[in-house]
């Protein structure tokens, strides 16, 4: 077999062992010098074949189901379930949220509330 052949075996999709056995000659077995080779004119009666019957694979034992399984939520259940996470979420939000522009995110403290009320401070009129 020549170097160009491997390549493209090999290129194919053949491992290193299926070129190795491509690349052994196949001879026929040698017949033993005590039996005669029967004749091309003889019809000689095919070998019987023998037939391998597939073996199945050993089946494992079943494991034992236990006697109670987790029941499975029905679709209501999961609804309502999205339903309250949602109101959760929705509440947090409010309660986080500021409105730009609106009320003075700061709170006043004491003392800003004493000093307003000792010397009020008005805003311009227009």
């Amino acid at each position: 077999m020549e170097l160009s052949d491997i390549l493209s075996l090999v290129k194919a999709g053949y491992t290193r062992e299926e070129i190795a056995q491509m690349e052994k000659p196949t001879t026929p077995d040698p017949v033993p010098a005590g039996e005669p080779t029967p004749l091309p004119a003889q019809n000689p009666e095919p070998a019987p074949t023998q037939v391998v019957e597939p073996v199945a694979p050993p089946v494992p034992a079943a494991a034992p189901v236990p006697a109670q399984q987790e029941a499975q939520p029905t679709m209501a259940e999961l609804m309502q379930s999205i339903a309250k996470l949602t109101s959760a979420v929705q509440a947090n939000a409010i309660a986080q949220s500021v409105i730009p522009g609106g009320a003075n995110p700061q709170t006043p403290t004491a003392e800003d509330m004493l000093a307003e009320i000792i010397r009020p401070t008005f805003k311009a009129r227009e």
